[in-house]
């Protein structure tokens, strides 16, 4: 709350005074922090406001008062941000940036905001300046990292590493080229891989065709480093071109997903025969075709489309338990997921890129399908369909994804389709689909053995991979038993009567000591779209004939340093509460800015997991090369690293199933104690080789021999933090600096080795 009687947000700032007296500006300093230590926001604001107006230069103000100053405006903001009140907000962060314009905390708030509104490139504007102005501020660092990352998508590092793919087109290209087809529209340019091959020969006139604006400059910009003339930008989607904006003879283009249609690829191309191609009765078009291949698959790794764990202690056992809103496919590299084919491939589809009625009938036909049907050649659950392309470049040159073939392209991964319901087969059953592609997606529908669920309950992904990370929830398992042992519950004794707050995605530990001891507990929501799940938790109540007030759900809103603002009241009831501490990124998340509160003001609260480590080790990876820096040796040396290495970032999230060789044993540093901290600590080389990241994951303790460890956790993503490749040496000892603000972490090697 702001105040007992105040407004929940500021007010209009042009109802703020005019310039005040300066002979007041004591009286409105003293005023503001007053208002300020009262939570009376609202006048704290105002009265600031009037005091900088009163001085002839802000910044002439003490770092104290401006300190205070910015406290308040994050309050204020996210106050704001929970409101919706973007106007409010953007007035109340621009007005203090009038008074600080160098103010790197605002300017990352800023720009924090922006980035999550969608303003992309805005935000980017604000987190250079955040950047530029502070000394390694790191939430700043962080956020113009992922900025960058939205700008230019991660996926372009890995196409512009695949060197099969850039040789097939290469040959491809210069093949029509060399066939006199010199007139050249490249659509989806990207960067300008496929112009830049094009326009090798200066009699070849390109024309790149790149929708997103800042690739569209990049792309000018390696042009004209790589000395090419002959090559015209434009920043469209081609689809919006009503003309043709230049004679075409030969298009060229590279706009396909795992699955081939997902990137609009049928909308551009029949566009294209429409308008861009202008010679229309001697043409070429790279490729020229692509076919699509089906094969039925039990896939055994864990997944986070439907809940696979049965665990048996809270009756889930039967329940159909699905992702909310899940997209109709996951791209999966399938060499590193255990599953077993039970089919061999069927052709879903042979699209002849030249032909435009059959181009035109599957974008425009709402009734347009396909029945497959699949042969099983093996018994067992038919849980999925994966599903690969061959592209053909030119009538001689064919690139696949196909996973069983070890010459395939490795930029593009695998569809994987997974069934909504399992259905158990027989060698030499037939399985039918109907296929279609709708609004640019492949669907698969079910024809043989249609579902026969009852009640499937959709929850969200979050909660799927939870359930289904089968070490989690052993240990938590295990923690229950400890906590619903006699012995531990005689020595509780006195507060036996209050409640657990579980502070999981899911409450698992909640659920399970209600039902062992009749315990009530406290579960959150954090946002209106959460309220939909409360059906599920309510249905695991009553096939485990828990009382419905047993659990108690509460409002989860993110306050000032990332504690929780609404959850204070209820926690200091509880005798105990238990955390996930990271995100499902790899992340640390903000319940864990807690444990240190709670731990100094309420130290009779058992805060759950009682340690919290992250675990460092040396690595290489060829993968990390791959995936964040184009090398131009992978391009024909063309100067293309210069411009998209600046967009690689510091570290690589959301790694799971990832191939690495470890030159060190872990190291731990502690992450449960301050919020703002930098620690070193060494680190020794165990193998001579090379390096190029430090691996990290976490380690729980929650009580004595109950340990998580999130390396090996479906649930939780792993972080790897970039290094420049470098050898070592064995017995080399290296120091590793890691720092943290709130819930931003970083690791690197200090410049200076140990000796």
């Amino acid at each position: 709350m702001l105040g007992s009687s105040e407004p929940r947000v500021p007010r209009i700032l042009s109802q703020i005074a005019l310039k005040p007296n300066k002979m007041n500006s004591t009286f409105y300093l003293n005023k503001a922090k007053d208002c300020f230590k009262n939570n009376n926001y609202p006048d704290a604001y105002e009265n600031f406001v009037n005091y900088f107006d009163s001085l002839d230069d802000p910044s002439t103000s003490t770092p104290a008062v401006q300190l205070g100053f910015t406290k308040l405006v994050c309050r204020i903001g996210i106050v704001l941000e929970e409101a919706n009140d973007t106007e409010e907000l953007l007035k109340v962060y621009l007005q203090a940036l009038n008074f600080f314009p160098n103010n790197y905390i605002i300017l990352n708030n800023l720009g924090g905001y922006l980035f999550k509104m969608g303003e992309i490139d805005i935000a980017r504007r604000y987190l250079d300046l955040a950047v530029s102005c502070s000394n390694n501020y790191l939430p700043a660092e962080k956020n113009l990292m992922h900025c960058k990352w939205h700008q230019i998508p991660r996926w372009h590092f890995k196409m512009l590493n695949d060197k099969s793919r850039n040789l097939a087109y290469y040959k491809a290209i210069n093949n029509i080229i060399n066939q006199g087809y010199t007139n050249v529209v490249d659509i989806g340019a990207g960067c300008g891989l496929l112009s830049l091959i094009a326009s090798q020969n200066s009699e070849v006139n390109v024309t790149a065709i790149e929708e997103n604006k800042l690739l569209a400059k990049m792309c000018e910009s390696i042009m004209k480093e790589n000395d090419r003339n002959n090559v015209k930008i434009l920043n469209y989607n081609s689809t919006k071109l009503n003309e043709p904006p230049v004679t075409c003879n030969f298009l060229v283009t590279e706009i396909f997903d795992v699955a081939i249609f997902g990137e609009r690829m049928l909308e551009s191309l029949v566009h294209a025969h429409q308008v861009l191609i202008t010679e229309t009765n001697n043409f070429k078009i790279v490729p020229c075709g692509a076919r699509l291949y089906a094969s039925a698959i039990n896939y055994k790794s864990p997944q986070a489309f439907r809940v696979v764990s049965q665990i048996q202690e809270l009756n889930l056992k039967d329940m159909c338990i699905r992702q909310i809103d899940a997209e109709p496919y996951e791209a999966e590299d399938l060499s590193v997921k255990d599953f077993e084919y039970l089919s061999e491939p069927v052709k879903v589809f042979d699209v002849d890129f030249y032909d435009k009625l059959e181009l035109n009938d599957m974008l425009n036909n709402v009734e347009y399908s396909k029945i497959i049907e699949i042969t099983c050649q093996k018994d067992g659950p038919l849980t999925s369909l994966a599903v690969w392309f061959d592209l053909d470049l030119d009538e001689e040159i064919t690139i696949t994804t196909d996973p069983r073939n070890e010459n395939r392209v490795k930029c593009w991964e695998q569809a994987v389709f997974h069934l909504v319901h399992p259905i158990d087969v027989v060698a030499g059953e037939v399985i039918q689909f109907e296929v279609t592609v709708l609004d640019s997606q492949l669907k698969f529908y079910q024809i043989t053995k249609p579902n026969t669920c009852v009640a499937c309950w959709l929850v969200s992904k979050e909660i799927i991979t939870f359930l289904n990370d089968v070490p989690l929830i052993n240990e938590v398992l295990t923690l229950t038993g400890v906590l619903s042992h006699p012995d531990f519950v005689r020595v509780r004794s006195g507060k036996s009567h209050k409640p657990i707050m579980d502070l999981m995605c899911f409450p698992l530990l909640g659920f399970l000591l209600a039902i062992k001891l009749g315990s009530q507990f406290y579960t959150t929501i954090k946002s209106d779209s959460d309220f939909q799940y409360m059906d599920f938790f309510d249905h695991i109540l009553r096939v485990n004939n828990i009382p419905q007030g047993k659990m108690i759900v509460v409002e989860n809103k993110m306050g000032h340093n990332s504690t929780m603002c609404g959850l204070h009241k209820y926690l200091k009831e509880c005798w105990a509460c238990v955390l996930e501490p990271m995100s499902t990124d790899g992340s640390l998340h903000p319940t864990i800015g807690l444990k240190e509160k709670v731990r100094t003001e309420h130290p009779e609260i058992i805060m759950f997991p009682l340690i919290v480590v992250v675990k460092v080790v040396l690595i290489y990876s060829e993968k990390l090369e791959t995936w964040n820096f184009v090398r131009d040796s992978n391009v024909f040396d063309y100067k293309i690293a210069q411009f998209m290495n600046e967009y690689s970032g510091c570290e690589h999230p959301n790694l799971e199933n990832f191939a690495y060789k470890e030159y060190s044993n872990p190291i731990s540093f502690s992450v449960d104690d301050k919020d703002y901290v930098r620690k070193t600590q060494n680190i020794q080389v165990t193998e001579s080789g090379h390096i190029n990241g430090l691996y990290t994951w976490y380690e729980m303790r929650y009580q004595k021999h109950i340990e998580y460890s999130t390396k090996d956790s479906f649930h939780s993503k792993k972080t790897c933090y970039l290094l420049e490749h470098k050898p070592v040496e064995a017995g080399d000892l290296l120091r590793v600096v890691m720092r943290r603000e709130g819930t931003y972490l970083d690791f690197h090697l200090d410049d200076q080795t140990t000796a």
